[in-house]
């Protein structure tokens, strides 16, 4: 069992802030065949939200420098880049929800999927 999955959570499934920094400090940088052992891939054919599901799957967002940085972390993933699997990568600027127009922000969202 995971530490995660040891961490008291609240009626609705959120972990309180306290427990998530402790958490969070006391991890330790994962290896990259850690990041890559860790990883479910998404089957092929799969419809749906993956929110539900153990499908892993990335999503960062804000500045260009900050999407750079935490980019910069996950490059591991690009080992899932072969004739098994495929990288899912969509990198795009954010847009404005109430005006429709382009931020300077950007997203950045990653998945594994097995090949058709």
């Amino acid at each position: 069992m995971s530490e995660l999955e040891q961490l008291p959570t609240t009626d609705s499934g959120h972990v309180v802030k306290r427990h998530a920094i402790d958490w969070l400090g006391g991890l330790d940088e994962a290896s990259e065949q850690e990041i890559r052992e860790a990883v479910v891939e998404k089957p092929n054919g799969f419809t749906g939200s993956k929110y539900p599901t153990e499908i892993s799957d990335v999503r960062a967002t804000g500045s260009p420098e900050f999407v750079e940085a935490v980019g910069s972390l996950f490059k591991p993933l690009l080992e899932f880049e072969d004739e098994k699997t495929r990288l899912e990568i969509n990198l795009q600027r954010t847009e404005d929800r109430d005006t429709g127009e382009l931020t300077d922000n950007y997203a950045l969202y990653l998945s594994v999927a097995e090949r058709g």
